[in-house]
């Protein structure tokens, strides 16, 4: 007799085929993901730490953790629940493959609702920052100077769309800036005769 969990990967496997959506980092995540259900005894949900789904996974890049695990959760294979706190793990709980298509519903409804702009929590910014091998500071200061500007981009600017990408920006500034110091530095004066 096939075991529910021996179905689970079948199946899923089974549906990638047909689902354009999917590619191969998706595909690892899975895998990845389930080896770690299986180690919990295939109890749902599961503590997952991104750290070890990206080294099991053999994923390198963080954007590509957070959009494959995104979607994989909006396709409904998973149901993902993000924890911005850094000592307690994010929650996946594996679907069961007969209700993949019926979780997609309800998803995509999730999704539409999640496209409406929440003021991020101060950890949350913290964390990205960190996420980014950045100085808490930086994180504090681009939350204060986004709150002081009520979220928005400049003062004629609607309310942003999203933060993260926002701190982007801000992150790439900063790299540019420290580069720029570095080069004041290096370069050596010109000496006129």
């Amino acid at each position: 007799m096939e075991k529910m969990e021996d179905k689970n990967i079948i199946l899923f496997f089974e549906r990638i085929i047909e689902d354009d959506r999917i590619h191969p980092a998706h595909i690892s995540m899975y895998v990845s993901l389930f080896q770690f259900w299986t180690w919990n005894r295939f109890d749902n949900p599961i503590s997952i730490s991104r750290k070890k789904i990206m080294k099991e996974s053999k994923i390198s890049s963080i954007a590509t953790y957070h959009k494959c695990i995104k979607e994989l959760n909006q396709y409904g294979y998973i149901m993902y629940e993000p924890s911005y706190n850094s000592c307690k793990g994010s929650s996946v709980t594996m679907v069961d493959p007969d209700h993949f298509d019926s979780r997609q519903e309800i998803v995509e409804t999730k999704v539409y609702k999640e496209n409406i702009f929440l003021i991020p929590q101060v950890s949350e910014v913290t964390l990205y920052f960190l996420e980014r091998d950045l100085k808490v500071e930086e994180a504090e200061a681009f939350y204060t100077h986004y709150q002081s500007q009520d979220w928005k981009l400049d003062h004629h600017a609607g309310k942003m769309k999203s933060w993260r990408a926002a701190a982007r920006c801000w992150i790439m500034k900063l790299k540019d800036e420290d580069q720029q110091i570095v080069l004041v530095k290096v370069t050596p004066k010109n000496n006129l005769l």
